[in-house]
This record gives structure tokens, sequence and C-alpha cells, in this order.
């Protein structure tokens, strides 16, 4: 495990900053496009577009692939399911080589905005575990408008999973203790609540969130489970979701003491750069897992981009030999 760094950056350091490799992903949200519009692409020496296997036919994705397809012609392209991780291992380790080869600490960016969990958290997870060089990772979230439409909201939970390279640790404490995220799901959280029957439990709530009342509606949502599955009001967090350094902070606050005695769960269920931190702290724990459900939705709503950008650099460095 990489020792690791990690930082807001602003819109501007995103944009002027040379990258060795670029990674995006065509989305079922338009919103993908946004970042890599407003990129120079002669700061980008390298890029990938990852893709998804499922759902060929989307209008929205089809717009997207047509947009990568004229403005970045150069690119790589990774199909793969949105679980699969195996073609985009392949191409870092490759690429890994490559700058060993000729001695580059390589600076990477990767827009995760239309990316499964398992996409960026095994980038993350290959250059913080596995690659045997330091590295500068710029991640970036493109913010989203949400549609009024209550449909929206409507939605069903998918199959228990856990995010790659945080299954948390075999050794079993005695106590158990979980981080909910806590978003505009109504059902997910008290799901969870009675699978792993949790000895504490913590809130997590976006605020300032993604629009003007995010926290207010996200307070509304859950409600009954605040109330009877968290009780303490010092138990319920808020963080801005515009800093993953300040969330991966205070999540550290509340793991450090309690790793000793007990095995964490965070189930992030939102906004993504909450998710990104999540990940990681699930990765820098050897106890702690991060564990969620996939949506279905009746139907794919058309996100744009509202314009703002949440953007982290991770910087790691090797742990000298004692």
């Amino acid at each position: 495990m990489m020792e690791i760094k990690l930082e807001d950056i602003s819109r501007n350091d995103i944009g002027s900053t040379i990258y060795d490799l670029a990674i995006f992903s065509i989305g079922y949200e338009l919103r993908c496009t946004h970042l890599p519009s407003i990129l120079n692409k002669a700061n980008i020496n390298t890029s990938i577009i990852l893709s998804y296997q499922e759902n060929q036919g989307c209008k929205n994705r089809a717009i997207s692939s047509k947009f990568y397809n004229s403005e970045w012609p150069n690119a790589a392209y990774i199909e793969q399911e949105h679980s699969e991780t195996e073609k985009l291992y392949k191409y870092l380790v490759d690429f890994t080589k490559k700058c060993v080869h000729i001695g580059v600490k390589p600076k990477i960016l990767i827009d995760y905005t239309s990316m499964s969990r398992n996409w960026y958290s095994a980038i993350l997870n290959y250059f913080l575990r596995f690659s045997e060089i330091e590295s500068e990772l710029y991640l970036s979230y493109s913010s989203a408008i949400y549609p009024e439409d209550h449909e929206y909201l409507d939605f069903e939970l998918g199959e228990l999973r856990v995010i790659p390279g945080c299954e948390g640790t075999s050794i079993t404490k005695k106590k158990k203790a979980a981080i909910f995220m806590l978003g505009f799901d109504r059902v997910g959280p008290q799901s969870f609540y009675n699978l792993l029957e949790p000895d504490i439990s913590y809130g997590v709530i976006a605020s300032p969130g993604a629009k003007p009342n995010y926290d207010e509606i996200a307070l509304s949502i859950n409600k009954q489970f605040i109330e009877h599955q968290i009780k303490d009001d010092n138990r319920l967090i808020k963080l801005p979701i515009s800093s993953v350094s300040f969330t991966f902070e205070n999540l550290c606050q509340i793991v450090s003491p309690l790793r000793d005695e007990y095995n964490i769960s965070i189930i992030p269920f939102g906004p993504k750069p909450h998710i990104l931190a999540s990940i990681i702290v699930g990765l820098y724990y050897k106890n702690v897992s991060c564990i969620y459900s996939e949506y279905k939705r009746s139907k794919i709503f058309s996100i744009v981009a509202s314009g703002e950008v949440v953007s982290t650099k991770v910087t790691t460095l090797k742990i000298p030999p004692m």
C-alpha cells in the first residue's frame, strides 16, 4: 500500500495540467462529455475511453459516443461490462511498464463522472496497492442538473455487491459499525441495516449538495432511519460534495477509534465524490469494507452537466523500507 496525499484542486488546475494518461467513460448521462469538451487535447499524451457493453441502444449513449468518436478519434477504446475490470487492469499494467522504462512519474486524469464504481475503484486499487511506481491521480466529477420528475427517485435495489479492493479483512472483530451515506433512497439504508445489524451506526449527508436544497431532501427522505438507527445527532455528519479531502478526513476520524474493536462497513449511496472518499478509506484501512446495491430504474433520464466540477488530486508515495 502506498502512502497517499489528498487535496482538493480547482477547475483551473485540472485544465492546466499536462497528463501522461487520461481516462474517460461513455455513460448513459450526457454530462459524461462535459469535462473532455472543455479540456485542451494538447495537454494529454494518451487517452482511453471506457464504454459499457450493456444498453447499447441507449439514445444518450449514442450521442456521447458520437462526441468521443468525433472529438477524441485517437483514443484507445475499452468496451466491457460495468462489473468487468480485466481489460482495464491489463491496460494499466502495460502503461505502468512503459512509465518504468522511461523513468516517468505519471500524471493521470480520471473523469469518473459516468464510470461504474468498479471501474474507478479498480484504477485506485491498482495505483494505491499494486503499482510499482509513484503517481499523481487527478480525479474529476462533473456535477449534474437533476430532473424534478418524481420518477427519477423511483428505483429498485439490485444485487448486494462489494466494491473491489474494499472487501475488508477476514479477521472478525466482536463488534460491527456501519457508516451510511444517505441520499435519496427511502429503502436502501434500512435494508442494509437489517442485513448488517451494526452495534453502532453513523450517517453522512451531503451539505452543500448538488442542488440548493439537497440536504433538506435527503434529511426528509431519511428522517425515520435517522431517528431510529442513527439516534445520536453527533453521529449524523454533514459534509460538502465539493471536498473529497474533507470527507476523507472526517471518515478517517470516525474509523480510526473504531478499527481495533469493530469490523466497519461503509454503505455509500452517494453522491459520487462521497463514494470516492469512501473507496479511498476502504482501500486504506484493512478492516473497512464498502458495500452497495445497484439501482434499477424504469427508464434512463437525460442528465446534463451543471458546469460545476469537483476535482481531487491523489498523490501516491512509496513507503520507505524500515
